[in-house]
């Protein structure tokens, strides 16, 4: 399996587990590889100081990890941080918190960086939310990025393939219809057994893609989901690993 959802640092409002747990947990799973991004550059002032400290963290085990970049395009600099991520440190693909770095997806700034995804032929991940609104402290709710608003997004950049993580059930439906051909969502915010085998029936299996959320949501959980969901053997191995290591190149 490849989790296309993973992420390692601080997390402000409860103690988060890390990478031995996280290698833990893909062992146990089977979990051959992980991509992963700073939960600290979530909210660190600048993301690129979370993501060197990921890069450090995972050194050592780029065997099974493949680090993603978490990009603010509102932070100044943010072109030179990219570049640093891409050559010394051969990240396959980026990750945008809008609702964290308060920029919206229809913003104006995001068209360089959507213009160098499109050169470098790398994946923009869209982290719709991170931890359930329902248990954010009141002075600290952060809302999710509408769905609506990922679709957009998608068909204003279709040179780029956009992986919206952390839709829930029913919200693929809601990015537009039909789906466009560069947007793909992990199973990381499905919640009952039965809704990969919808999913799949009425988008395909190309679209979906394993994800974890780790180290917020619990592992087994969507590791069972795509196991015993009842689809074809074909599709299983597309949504555990296939569509992630083509999407990642790697």
């Amino acid at each position: 399996m490849f989790d296309i959802n993973a992420k390692l640092g601080h997390w402000p409002y409860r103690p988060v587990r890390g990478i031995e747990a996280l290698l833990r947990a893909m062992d146990a799973y089977g979990i051959e590889r992980a991509a992963v991004s700073s939960l600290s550059a979530v909210h660190f002032l600048n993301p690129q100081d979370g993501n060197d400290e990921l890069f450090r963290l995972v050194a050592a085990r780029r065997d099974r990890m493949v680090p993603l970049a978490v990009i603010n395009a509102r932070f100044t600099g943010w072109q030179d941080d990219l570049a640093a991520c891409r050559v010394e440190h051969g990240v396959k693909g980026v990750v945008l918190h809008p609702n964290y770095h308060g920029f919206s997806l229809d913003d104006p700034l995001l068209g360089e960086l959507m213009s160098e995804a499109a050169r470098g032929a790398f994946p923009v991940c869209v982290q719709v939310g991170l931890d359930d609104v329902r248990r954010q402290f009141r002075d600290a709710r952060v809302e999710d990025v509408l769905p609506e608003a990922v679709g957009d997004f998608a068909r204003a950049h279709p040179d780029v393939n956009i992986i919206a993580l952390g839709l829930k059930f029913g919200q693929p439906e809601r990015t537009g219809d039909p789906l466009p051909d560069n947007l793909f969502f992990d199973t990381s915010n499905y919640e009952r057994m039965d809704e990969i085998e919808a999913a799949v029936e009425r988008f395909g299996a190309e679209k979906l893609l394993f994800g974890t959320n780790f180290p917020l949501f619990m592992p087994l959980a969507n590791v069972d989901k795509v196991r015993k969901a009842d689809i074809a053997e074909s599709a299983r191995q597309a949504i555990s690993a296939g569509n992630a290591a083509r999407l990642l190149t790697v």
